[in-house]
């Protein structure tokens, strides 16, 4: 969880690091539409895309978060990476077995 730093409208609220979430956050508290072409306002940058994206860059950019499996110890800095990761993780895969 961080601290929203959308440069347009600070709003103060905390954010979960999580795709959906700065997704909705920003449709909701800062009207960024997901049909949208937002311009990210974070400080400094200038990444401009299809809102459905943006959250996506959002958390793995400006949030940089770090996610381990807890079967193999590997880390991802998204957690769709995470998840992606865990449909083909071997130790995971053997204690489904």
């Amino acid at each position: 969880v961080r601290a929203c730093e959308w440069t347009d409208q600070p709003c103060g609220l905390f954010v979960e690091m999580n795709k959906n979430r700065v997704t909705h956050h920003l449709l909701h508290w800062h009207g960024v539409k997901s049909a949208d072409t937002a311009t990210c306002k974070f400080e400094g940058c200038s990444t401009s895309g299809a809102m459905l994206s943006l959250g996506r860059h959002i958390e793995g950019v400006h949030y940089t978060t770090s996610c381990e499996c807890p079967y193999c110890g590997k880390q991802w800095s998204r957690t769709d990476s995470l998840d992606r990761h865990q449909r083909k993780c071997e130790p995971l895969l053997d204690s489904k077995a």
